[in-house]
């Protein structure tokens, strides 16, 4: 039996092993799915279970903070979208060479789809990590105009640059009323669910709001949004669209996605009970 997981920290509550184990189950796979949580303390952790996915029989796994950057160095190969966007957020294990795909670049887009068209959007990204990149990489792909934040002006002047897209000062955020806004900082994930990088009043009333944050699903951000008339976008969007991916890049197969999607709120269900 092949294993799969999630590699991060913390992966404690990550949502992935609800879908992707009753895609596996569905579809009646050889396979599990596991959480894989490696302390970001001691580098060699990482390495040693890239080296060791063979003897161990993984055959792919998804990656997650704070890894999605930092992998890259242990891939045999990468997609090509994963080359240009720099970052790796799903891993297969071929022939015991590994190579990194990102998928979630195709599942923001996606999850932003479902509420708003994106050619000719202005749309606003604030973060500079492995989602960050994937969301302005595919945002400009798809049309949109795209300005990033970062409270590190100088991430954000680099991530602009590499990309061809703008930057953008936080103080000029409100007046430049975009269509789109994504977080894909860990600012509003828990413990310090209370806190949000945008309020009601910076949040335009016909804007799309979306947070690549799971943890809780409903973020501070997105009840400003309410508060603001603005469309939420919660992060499970994005996790279901992105491990759709991940699935079919592992198993080959057409996932199930309905059977997925129902797992997920499933278990969404169950914590907030």
């Amino acid at each position: 039996m092949k294993t799969y997981g999630i590699v991060g920290h913390p992966v404690t509550h990550s949502l992935s092993p609800a879908m992707h184990n009753a895609g596996i189950q569905y579809l009646k796979l050889e396979a599990e799915y596991r959480l894989f949580d490696i302390d970001p303390d001691d580098p060699e952790n990482l390495a040693n279970f890239c080296y060791e996915t063979e003897l161990n029989n993984i055959g792919g796994f998804s990656v997650t903070m704070p890894y999605k950057l930092t992998i890259m160095q242990y891939m045999d190969h990468y997609d090509p979208a994963a080359r240009i966007i720099g970052s790796v957020n799903t891993v297969v294990n071929e022939n015991s060479m590994l190579n990194g795909y990102n998928t979630d670049a195709m599942g923001a887009i996606q999850a932003l789809r479902e509420q708003s068209e994106i050619k000719r959007k202005k749309a606003l990204v604030m973060g500079a990590g492995g989602a960050a990149r994937a969301i302005i990489y595919t945002l400009k792909e798809f049309g949109a105009d795209v300005h990033v934040f970062n409270r590190t002006t100088q991430r954000a002047e680099d991530l602009a640059d590499e990309f061809d897209v703008e930057p953008i000062e936080f103080r000029h955020i409100p007046q430049a009323n975009f269509d789109i806004i994504v977080n894909a900082t860990p600012v509003g994930s828990m413990p310090n669910s209370e806190e949000s990088l945008l309020h009601a009043d910076q949040i335009p009333s016909h804007a799309v709001v979306m947070d690549v944050i799971t943890n809780p699903i409903e973020t501070q951000l997105l009840k400003e949004a309410k508060k603001a008339g603005a469309t939420p976008i919660s992060g499970e969007r994005m996790l279901l669209h992105q491990a759709v991916g991940q699935f079919e890049l592992w198993f080959g197969k057409k996932a199930p996605v309905k059977v997925m999607e129902k797992a997920l709120y499933e278990e969404l269900k169950k914590r907030s009970s």
